[in-house]
Formats: structure tokens, C-alpha cells, sequence
């Protein structure tokens, strides 16, 4: 009665776990957070603001229609309605629209305009405060007073005669000008949502219904719709990983029961497993939620091996006491688990390496593989005995199992050769091993989305997508007093020819310190010789000297920065400005230029750089695999360390090493030899392929049931398992999981096969 009171316990408290865990945990899909980290303040900043600022929640959406043709402006307007009316849409805009900007020169700016006239402040009023330059200038307000715009500039020039708030607008509204004559055949518009652009469920409805209103609008009309932006990401990732999840998870459970089914004959050994590998999975699940405060969903897909690497230890378990009585059964199990027990740390130290690699999800991979390893581990030695009611039938071998071992005894010398010459090779070979440096290329099932975004941003402004100025600072003051000093240093490369355009805050914005140096300089200028000649100049146009002679440009309060979010034109600047207590962030877009250039341009100065988001995820790419490869060399000497402690000899360690270590040179040599460009993850797959492969030959070494053909059973049964839950990940659309299918799928096999050839087993 006793021995059933644990099972009654396991299986009682199994549904409280899993109603547990079902309702607890955190789960999320967000693939940057499980791939990129930044390695600075900035970066962690700015990977924030795509994830959940302004950034993240907007769409740039592109209406092209076939050549020699213009998208209708009846279309234009009446999309605009239909998008507008979406639940969750905040505003839709055209990219060239400037009815905002307009407004804001009258309400917000005229009475600026000796504050923000000019970035240079001597050059310009030198070329404004003369009497040509204000005859010129008289002429050039009374010709604006009769254009179609006379009530605007009528506004702004009560408050600003000279006209000096739109001084700084001349180079910007002459871009736009540009930019519109180069349109036509597209129309381009920004569509910011109220959710996070990671609020991937809530985006997911938004798409569709963008979709459907542009389906209805565009009847009988040859016009395609192209979207882009970070929930397009997002969405597109979260799909992934979620069918990835389902599919994964379901096809390596089926195919598992399957394999047992067939290694086992039985559905009782069957429900004694699973039984188990459902309480492991479960624990792993809240131990990761509990230290993370989330799982994420690649977790659970990269985690799902764990299904392969956990029933290892029942399967040994069961192997070495069927046909047993269940009083002796406890015995057996007692007698195998130090070596149990030893394949577990080797394989644990595998993904807490795996968790060391750089690569941020690995960390909640490596937690929830490691507690599940263990759990595992110690419900096979003292739960799992417990559950086994009745006796189990003895199954025999497959011929294989016997067949091999004793063909490797008879042959040792020609296989071991072989497996010298092999391994000789693969080391020749490994000087042409070539590495990927491009992150990008990790994701391969994304390329659509990518070319798609590169072509609609090439039709905006000729932004160069990914490439900025990134600017920090403590304050926003500070952090405009550098922008400024930057925006003087890409003027110098935009002379020499290096540097098409950028866009800053300027001239929506500077800084206060430089806005009251043009006021001062200015108000020192304009003396009484300089408003004589403004008034003779008005005269000679015929334009009201009472109304527009008197230069008051006396106003004491500068333009905030406050001032501008809470007006139109925030829609316009909100994807540049970052602020946040304790980071100040500002971006300056850039034109088509030279890297180099730029980067030479803005050297030495602090809390300035020149960011490329390739650039970053390539250095990432570069860190990530120096990083692999120390904790590869880590893990492995961890490792070797731990063999020599338990078997006193290098001559036993090395034997029992042997077989993980040569199966994964065979692999390296093989895509050196084939020229596959491998990554972190390569290596990450090769660690646990040694990890996993040490348990073989420790087993084998080992052999504590005194019974080989018992011993490599079980090792057959637990490799066939391994090589399957890994191997299912190769028919995953995510890039990542099938380059871990086929590394740790082929080192296990491998592994296996050379434990006979190069291990002299104990045995009775």
C-alpha cells in the first residue's frame, strides 16, 4: 500500500500543475525579444522604442498602380475614410502631406522666427541684412501675399515681416517638392496604431481589416496595396513560431508514441512515461515563468527536445528492469543512477553553455532544459519505480542491437583505422570552414517582408532604411546642443558630395541655448540703418509699412519641444525624438550616403554615432560566435574534467569522450568540406550534440547492469528518441530550429554508432 501512495500523489497533483501552469504563465512570441539584445543604453533604448514606442505601432503603407498612370485622389480620400474608421487606428496621413506643417507656421512658428532661422546664425543674417538682400525679400512677401497661400502668409508676416520663421523650411519644402514629382505612380501613407506594434493579436485584426477595406475600395481598378513596418514583423514571426509550436509539438509527440510503441509493445510503459514527461514538462514550464516572469514561444519550440533528452532516463530505467518483479525494480534503478546521474550533468553543462552563448532566448532555453533534466533525473530514481504496477514483458532486442557491437569487437582495428582516417581528414578540413556574418540571413523565411520594406521605403524621402544618427543624452537640452553640433559635421560631408540629406528635428526644433544665441545675434544686427531700409523696401512694393514696418522681434519664450507633441506636427517628429527619465534619444535620418564618410565625420564626438542596424546584428552575428566558441572550449573541458574526476584515469576519460567528440568533428569537417556557411548556432548545436553523446559513452563505459546487449538497448532506444524530437525540428519554417535538427540529429546518431568501435565496455 505504501509503494502506491506516491503514484497516487503523482497523479493527483499532475492536473493541479498543469491547471497551474495554464493559467499562470506569461507566454509570449515576440521574436526580437528571444533574438536581440543591445549591448549599451541607446541600443536597450531603442530596442524598446520598436518594440512598444511610437516606432512599433506604425505602418507605412504604398498604393502603386501600373506605369504611365496616377493613383485617383477620389481613391486617395476615400481609402483615407475607410482606414480612419478602423478600431485601434489612431491617424493615417499621406507621407507628403503638409497641411499640418502649414498650420503650425502660422500658430506655433511666426512668432519663433528670430529664434529658428538659421543653424548659422552670422552667414545668414549677413545675407539678410543688407539692402539688396531686403528689397529681395520685400518682393519675394508681396509676391507670397498674392499667391494662393496669401492667408497663411498673411499670419505669419503680422508676427515675422521678414519671413524668417521659414527660413529653415526652404530646403525641406523644396525636398518635398522634389519627391512629389518623382511620385505618381505610388501614393505612400503612415498609419499609427494605439497598440504596440508587438501587440501582435490586436495587429493581426488591424492588417486584415486594412486589407479588406483597401479589397472594397479598390474594385475595378488595377491598384496593389504593399504594407510594411514593425507589426508586419511581428505578426509575420509570431505566425512562424506559433505554427512552428503547434506542429512541432504535436508531430514529435505522435512520433514519439509511435517509436515507443514500436521499441516497447506496450501501452501501460506508454502511460508510465508520458505521465512522466508531461509532470516534467510542466515544472519546467512554471520554473522558467517564475524566474523570467514569461516563456517565450521559441522556448517551447526549442524546448520540446527536451522530450528526447528526458526519457532517456525512464527508458533506462525500464530497459534494465523489464521482466523484473516490482520489488527489485527499485534495486536495478538504484544500482544505473550514478551513471544517470552523470550523463545528466554532462548534458546539463551543455545548456547552461547554451544559456551563456550571448544568444538572449538561450537563456530561458537553458532554464527550462536544465530543470527539466533534473526533475526528470529524480522522478526516475525515486517516483518512477512507484508508477510501474505489474510486471513488463521482456522485449527483445532489434538484430542491430547485437549485431553491431559484436561486429565492431570482431573488426575493432579495420573500424578504428577508418574512424583515424576519417578524423584525420575532417581536421585538414576544418581551415575551410566558413562563418556566416550577416544575422540577417538567420531568417531567411522573412526575405519577402525584408525586399518588400526596402522597396516602399526607397519611394519615402530616399531614406536610407536602418541607417541613422543615433544621439543620447542625460537632457533634451543636451542632447539638441549635440544634435546641432551634428547636424554641422553632416553639412561638411553633404559639401564634399558623401551625404545626399539627412533629417533632423531642425528646423522644427533646436535647442535653447541656440535659439536664444539667434535672437541675440540678431537683435544686435538689426539696427536703425537695417529698419530703414526694410521700410523703403516695403514702400517700393506697396506693401502697408504701419502694419509690416515694425520688426518686434523681441519675444522672450522659446519653442519647446512639449509645445510640438501637443500640435500636428508630433505625427511628423515622434518617430525622432526618444524621451524617457533617464535617456534622451534623437535620431537623424539619413540620405543616401558613404558609411565611412559619416562615421569620420562624427568621430570623437560623445554620445553620437552612426547606427546601421545591419551593422549591428552582424557585429551581434561576430560576439555571438566568439562567444560559442569560448563556451564551447569551456564545456567540453567542464566536462573532460568532470570524467577524469569520477574515473581517476585520462585513458578512460578520453575513451569515453572519444565518441562525442569525433562524431562532431565528422560534422564540422562535412560542412567544411560541403562549404555551409555555419553560425553561433552551429556551434551551440554542436555543444549539445557532445553533450548528449557523452551520456552514450558513459553508459557504455560504465555498463552497470553488468548486461551489454541491456545497456545498448537502452542507448539505442534513447538515441532513436533524441535523434527523432530533434530531427521533427528540421520540418519547422523557422531557420534557427532546422539548423539545430540537423547538427545535434546527426551528432547523436553518430555518437552512438562510434561507442562499440571505440569503447572497451565492461561486461559479465
Amino acid at each position: 500500500m505504501r509503494q502506491s501512495i506516491p503514484a497516487l500523489v503523482f497523479f493527483l497533483s499532475l492536473p493541479l500543475l498543469i491547471a497551474l501552469a495554464f493559467y499562470t504563465t506569461k507566454f509570449k512570441t515576440d521574436i526580437s525579444a528571444f533574438v536581440i539584445a543591445g549591448d549599451n543604453a541607446e541600443e536597450i533604448l531603442l530596442a524598446s522604442e520598436i518594440q512598444s514606442g511610437t516606432l512599433s505601432r506604425r505602418y507605412i503603407l504604398s498604393i502603386v498602380t501600373g506605369e504611365d498612370k496616377q493613383v485617383s485622389i477620389v481613391f486617395i480620400n476615400a481609402l483615407l475614410q475607410k482606414l480612419q474608421a478602423i478600431s485601434g487606428v489612431v491617424d493615417v496621413w499621406a507621407t507628403d502631406e503638409n497641411k499640418a506643417a502649414l498650420g503650425a507656421l502660422s500658430s506655433l512658428y511666426a512668432q519663433h522666427g528670430a529664434q529658428l532661422y538659421s543653424l548659422y546664425p552670422e552667414q545668414a543674417l549677413a545675407a539678410i541684412l543688407t539692402e539688396p538682400a531686403l528689397e529681395k525679400r520685400a518682393a519675394g512677401l508681396r509676391q507670397a501675399l498674392l499667391s494662393p497661400q496669401a492667408r497663411l502668409i498673411k499670419n505669419i508676416a503680422v508676427q515675422d515681416p521678414l519671413l524668417l520663421s521659414l527660413n529653415g523650411f526652404k530646403s525641406l519644402a523644396a525636398h518635398i517638392q522634389n519627391q512629389q514629382s518623382k511620385s505618381g505612380q505610388f501614393v505612400n501613407f503612415i498609419l499609427e496604431t494605439q497598440a504596440s506594434g508587438m501587440d501582435v493579436p490586436v495587429q493581426l485584426k488591424i492588417q486584415q481589416q486594412i486589407k479588406q477595406a483597401f479589397a472594397t475600395q479598390a474594385k475595378n481598378t488595377e491598384y496593389q496595396l504593399e504594407m510594411t513596418g514593425v507589426p508586419m514583423f511581428a505578426v509575420a514571426t509570431q505566425t512562424l513560431i506559433e505554427s512552428d509550436i503547434k506542429f512541432i509539438s504535436i508531430f514529435s509527440s505522435l512520433a514519439l508514441m509511435l517509436l515507443f510503441l514500436l521499441i516497447f509493445r506496450s501501452f501501460r510503459v506508454l502511460f508510465w512515461v508520458f505521465s512522466l514527461l508531461m509532470m516534467v514538462m510542466t515544472i519546467a514550464i512554471l520554473v522558467t515563468n517564475l524566474v523570467f516572469g514569461s516563456v517565450h514561444g521559441m522556448t517551447i519550440a526549442i524546448g520540446s527536445t527536451l522530450i528526447g533528452i528526458c526519457i532517456d532516463y525512464p527508458i533506462h530505467a525500464i530497459v534494465h528492469t523489464q521482466g523484473l518483479p516490482q520489488t527489485q525494480r527499485i534495486a536495478v534503478i538504484k544500482r544505473i543512477f550514478p551513471s544517470l546521474l552523470m550523463g545528466a550533468m554532462t548534458t546539463l553543462i551543455g545548456y547552461i553553455a547554451l544559456g551563456l552563448s550571448g544568444y538572449p532566448g538561450f537563456q530561458q532555453v537553458a532554464v527550462y532544459t536544465g530543470s527539466g533534466i533534473l526533475v526528470s533525473l529524480f522522478l526516475t530514481r525515486y517516483v518512477f519505480p512507484r508508477l510501474m504496477t505489474g510486471t513488463a514483458k521482456n522485449i527483445q532486442p532489434f538484430r542491430f542491437i547485437i549485431f553491431w557491437p559484436a561486429f565492431c569487437q570482431r573488426y575493432r582495428g579495420a573500424l578504428l583505422s577508418i574512424v583515424l582516417i576519417l578524423s584525420v581528414s575532417g581536421v585538414v578540413q576544418l581551415d575551410r570552414l566558413q562563418w556566416l556574418q550577416d544575422l540577417q540571413e538567420l531568417t531567411p523565411e522573412l526575405n519577402h517582408l525584408k525586399v518588400t520594406d526596402k522597396k516602399i521605403r526607397e519611394r519615402m524621402i530616399s531614406m536610407e532604411p536602418g541607417r541613422f544618427v543615433l544621439i543620447s543624452g542625460a537632457t533634451l537640452e543636451q542632447t539638441l546642443q549635440s544634435a546641432e553640433q551634428a547636424y554641422r559635421h553632416l553639412d561638411s560631408v553633404k559639401q564634399s558630395g558623401d551625404l545626399d540629406g539627412y533629417f533632423g528635428l531642425y528646423p522644427w526644433l533646436l535647442s535653447e541655448q541656440q535659439q536664444l544665441a539667434n535672437q541675440t545675434r540678431l537683435l544686435a544686427a538689426l539696427d536703425d540703418q537695417q529698419r530703414q531700409f526694410w521700410r523703403s523696401a516695403l514702400q517700393n512694393q506697396g506693401l502697408s509699412v504701419s502694419r509690416l514696418g515694425e520688426l518686434d522681434y523681441t519675444q522672450t519664450e522659446t519653442l519647446q519641444l512639449q509645445q510640438l507633441l501637443e500640435s500636428p506636427i508630433a505625427k511628423l517628429i515622434s518617430n525622432q525624438v526618444v524621451v524617457t527619465d533617464q535617456r534622451v534619444l534623437l535620431m537623424i535620418w539619413l540620405s543616401k550616403h558613404e558609411p565611412e564618410a559619416v562615421i569620420k565625420a562624427l568621430a570623437g564626438m560623445e554620445h553620437v554615432q552612426y547606427f546601421s542596424q545591419r551593422d549591428m546584428l552582424n557585429r551581434m552575428a561576430i560576439d555571438y560566435q566568439q562567444r560559442a566558441e569560448i563556451t564551447l572550449l569551456a564545456g567540453l573541458a567542464l566536462i573532460t574534467c568532470l570524467l577524469w574526476l569520477r574515473y581517476k584515469s585520462i585513458v578512460t576519460t578520453l575513451q569515453t569522450l572519444a565518441p562525442a567528440f569525433l562524431a562532431a568533428l565528422m560534422i564540422l569537417a562535412l560542412w567544411a568540406w560541403t562549404g555551409e556557411a555555419i553560425s553561433f548556432l552551429h556551434l551551440v548545436g554542436f555543444l549539445l550534440a557532445v553533450a548528449i553523446c557523452v551520456d552514450y559513452g558513459i553508459f557504455y563505459q560504465e555498463n552497470r547492469s553488468g548486461h551489454l546487449a541491456l545497456t545498448y538497448q537502452a542507448m539505442a532506444a534513447s538515441m532513436l528518441t533524441s535523434a527523432l524530437v530533434f530531427g521533427c525540428l528540421i520540418f519547422a519554417e523557422t531557420s534557427m530550429l532546422q539548423t539545430l535538427a540537423k547538427v545535434v540529429s546527426c551528432g547523436v546518431v553518430l555518437g552512438f554508432l562510434l561507442c562499440p568501435i571505440l569503447i572497451r565496455s565492461r561486461q559479465n
